[in-house]
């Protein structure tokens, strides 16, 4: 039991890093559980984060899919959901599930992608939806349940923290 105990006391005094990645980031809060990195061209979507700041400096650590943001001036940790970055669908109509992940932020059912939206409020869950892409990226999303369409001004795939050259 002691020679557990002093190997992992050697190995967290031994400042050995418990996430493989690190970054200091500005982040702008864009929801309640959503940031925006605009150097790093990411959205960080967290869990249950209550962090009140509109704009601020943070510390996003990243172990493969899991990690945390630790904002600089309250000190406040958030577990990290997932990190997006932008990716480009065809032009073209999509038939697809979704579930509202946020303000403005819509989840693609099963499939590790987001649509970013603008003036969109309908609180749905797993819900079969039409999407519409265009050659620049934007879209329209078609909820025909809850009767509203809504402007999409991206779609982003999960993503993955590079490490700094």
């Amino acid at each position: 039991m002691k020679i557990t105990v002093v190997v992992l006391l050697s190995i967290l005094i031994g400042g050995s890093p418990l996430f493989a990645l690190e970054h200091q980031i500005n982040v702008v809060r864009k929801g309640g559980n959503l940031y925006w990195a605009e150097v790093e061209k990411i959205y960080i979507q967290t869990e249950y984060c209550l962090e009140s700041s509109s704009t601020a400096a943070a510390l996003l650590q990243m172990e493969g899919d899991s990690g945390e943001i630790t904002f600089s001036a309250s000190g406040l940790k958030c577990d990290v959901k997932i990190i997006y970055g932008h990716t480009q669908l065809d032009a073209g109509e999509y038939l697809i599930k979704v579930s509202r992940e946020d303000d403005n932020w819509y989840g693609l059912v099963a499939k590790n992608m987001a649509l970013k939206t603008n003036g969109c409020f309908s609180l749905v869950d797993d819900m079969q939806a039409r999407l519409q892409i265009n050659e620049d990226g934007t879209g329209t999303l078609f909820l025909s349940e809850a009767d509203e369409e809504c402007l999409v001004e991206g779609v982003y795939s999960k993503g993955e923290l590079q490490k700094k050259q």
